[in-house]
């Protein structure tokens, strides 16, 4: 696993699916010209939703350092994942 970056304008865009004990958040990779690309689903937490709902920068989630755990384990997860969806969807990556 190694340490990737995409371009600045890439963002992640987190989506509330399900109702009562099967809420789930879909996230997606926005990025300009290309449309939304499906990344993953995670469980809800309330701070991961209120970060993602209007779209983050990607690097911006990477380098993010909070207390809450559910936080912590988005990044962690997303750090994880983003090299195989660079590979896959040729997301742009930073110069």
């Amino acid at each position: 696993m190694k340490k990737v970056f995409v371009a600045n304008d890439v963002k992640m865009v987190g989506v509330k699916t399900g109702y009562g004990l099967d809420k789930k958040i879909d996230y997606y990779v926005n990025i300009p010209g290309q449309g939304r690309i499906y990344a993953f689903t995670r469980k809800y937490s309330p701070n991961t939703y209120r970060i993602s709902r209007a779209g983050i920068r990607v690097n911006e989630l990477l380098t993010t350092r909070s207390k809450d755990s559910s936080v912590m384990r988005l990044v962690k997860y997303t750090r994880y994942i983003l090299s195989y969806l660079v590979e896959e969807y040729q997301i742009p990556r930073a110069a």
